[in-house]
């Protein structure tokens, strides 16, 4: 019986991780990963991803209907970037760099609702090459020698 409840709650929430990375997927975020955990409150989790180098994008987290505070935190390649805001949909910004790197994630249930003691949450991440600036090279006319004045 838990077992089946467990699918069901795990299935809704893996289509809302789905709807969300659909999202990142429409601007341009084309490199993707997802998992689903299951968090007992306070407990924190911590796996190893893999995203490549040279991207830039986020990692998110998305509690299930008991969780209030998800707290997510990213570690490797020189930086630690916690999530410091009480939701339960943290979102991480960042960027590797050219060497592959593997980084840690760490997340926990940090506040549930309902008297609950665990829930599922889903951890994702969308990435896209970075964009390096290109410099205009081409000299501009300023506009008194268009117009002649």
């Amino acid at each position: 019986m838990i077992f089946v409840l467990l699918v069901f709650v795990l299935g809704s929430l893996s289509e809302e991780a789905d709807s969300f990375m659909n999202e990142y997927l429409f601007n341009g975020y084309s490199s993707q990963w997802s998992r689903g955990v299951y968090l007992s409150a306070g407990e924190p989790l911590s796996f190893l991803i893999y995203p490549g180098s040279n991207l830039e994008g986020v990692l998110c987290g998305l509690g299930g209907s008991a969780v209030y505070d998800l707290r997510l935190e990213l570690q490797g390649g020189g930086m630690d970037i916690i999530d410091e805001q009480p939701d339960d949909l943290p979102v991480l910004q960042f960027v590797t760099g050219s060497g592959s790197v593997a980084y840690t994630v760490t997340v926990t249930a940090v506040e549930m609702l309902y008297g609950a003691r665990a829930d599922s949450a889903y951890i994702f991440f969308a990435m896209r090459p970075v964009l390096e600036d290109t410099e205009n090279s081409v000299p501009v006319e300023t506009d008194s020698e268009i117009t002649g004045e």
